[in-house]
């Protein structure tokens, strides 16, 4: 069972994406929107990553292109999170057939009725993983979840999907924060972690480790989601740096990254060794849905 929980986000729908955006920035909706109520961080916390492609509505996305991000717990050191998903797979019967078929047609005589193709038959499997991040409270870092790993696995020094408080801090005070990429951790989940870490040293290397980690931040921004069922806007702080542009709530409590576009310049070098359309579909995402820990939990009535 292989593929990390965006890594096949985009493979189901990159050809719908259009040209490059100005910003991954929310586009103002057809109908006025209520307003939002704040979003805890806490245990039971759920969120729904899609791939980000521009032009594609949420709505339109693919059920199996989801990623479920539920927080386990939270305190004021760590965080414990589980991702799940799916992703469809050949069927092993399905592949057998297929070998058989090209064997049989590379062995039969040029004078040969050439054999009808054999259609593949896919089958849909799950996939997740439990993420711990024993420092979050005081880690730096921010870890793509296009690099998570399946299974159980530990990151020190990283802030999982949002940004340090005193970055954020750093942002909305000084309009910069210094944000670094995780990129050379343990488990991270090819080829993504390949394509990311030759990006940065491509693209980001000239000006230094304090260039390649530097956010700016934009004018603040509003965002859509469905809240417990409900959409809503929420606030934001845009950012930008070389790997492209980000939405982060504007909540100093809970400053999660709502939206990531990759957009690092293009060149003839990125462009063989870290193709930017790439690193947009396996890194990009956007959170859809937030279901809190109070509409999750099951409704109970006290006995009569």
């Amino acid at each position: 069972m292989r593929g990390g929980p965006l890594a096949v986000l985009g493979a189901a729908a990159v050809a719908a994406a259009c040209g490059r955006p100005e910003s991954a920035a929310f586009r103002p909706p057809r109908t006025p929107l209520p307003p939002v109520a704040t979003i805890a961080l806490r245990t039971g916390l759920t969120l729904a990553l899609v791939p980000n492609l521009p032009g594609v509505e949420v709505e339109d996305t693919p059920d199996a292109a989801r990623r479920e991000v539920e927080v386990l717990g939270v305190d004021a050191r760590a965080l414990r999170v589980l991702w799940t998903g799916s992703i469809r797979v050949e069927k092993a019967a399905s592949a057998r057939r297929r070998e058989d078929w090209v064997r049989a047609r590379s062995n039969a005589p040029a004078s040969a009725t050439p054999l009808p193709a054999v259609p593949p038959d896919y089958e849909e499997r799950t996939i997740g993983g439990e993420l711990y991040f024993p420092d979050f409270a005081s880690a730096t870092s921010f870890l793509l979840p296009g690099l998570w790993p399946e299974g159980n696995a530990s990151f020190a020094g990283s802030t999982a999907l949002w940004v340090s408080r005193s970055a954020f801090r750093d942002l909305t005070q000084r309009g910069e924060a210094k944000v670094p990429l995780t990129l050379g951790a343990r488990f991270l989940r090819e080829p993504a972690s390949h394509l990311l870490r030759r990006a940065s040293d491509l693209t980001a290397g000239g000006g230094g480790a304090e260039a390649a980690d530097l956010w700016k931040a934009g004018v603040p921004s509003r965002f859509s989601l469905r809240l417990d069922g409900q959409v809503v806007e929420v606030a934001t702080i845009p950012a930008a740096s070389w790997f492209g542009t980000f939405e982060i709530l504007a909540d100093e409590e809970n400053p999660l990254v709502l939206a990531v576009f990759p957009s690092p310049a293009t060149s003839p070098v990125l462009d063989l060794f870290a193709p930017v359309k790439v690193l947009k579909t396996l890194l990009g995402y956007r959170v859809a849905e937030v279901t809190t820990a109070e509409a999750a939990a099951p409704v109970t009535t006290a006995p009569k």
